[in-house]
């Protein structure tokens, strides 16, 4: 999703807000799931006008991994919009 969008050249303004909470962990690896509030977070095309995106809620699944000395995002799924409720 953020590369297709990188190769259009749209950008992102404003913020989501996030409150994952961990559905599983390991030593060194956590599973998480959010619905990502994108409300305040709007995409803008590169002539700056907004690309009639409306902000919105999104199912997110999250696998993070303790490598190479960091904790990384390895896997990562996110719905469409509309996709859960906050």
């Amino acid at each position: 999703m953020m590369e297709q969008a990188r190769e259009k050249g749209v950008t992102n303004r404003g913020a989501a807000s996030i409150a994952p909470t961990v559905v599983k962990s390991g030593k060194n690896e956590f599973e998480l799931l959010d619905c990502v509030d994108g409300s305040k977070w709007v995409q803008v095309k590169p002539s700056s006008s907004p690309d009639g995106v409306a902000g919105a809620h999104y199912h997110t699944e999250a696998t993070v991994a303790f490598k190479s000395g960091k904790w990384m995002v390895s896997e990562l799924y996110w719905g469409e919009a509309g996709s859960c409720m906050d």
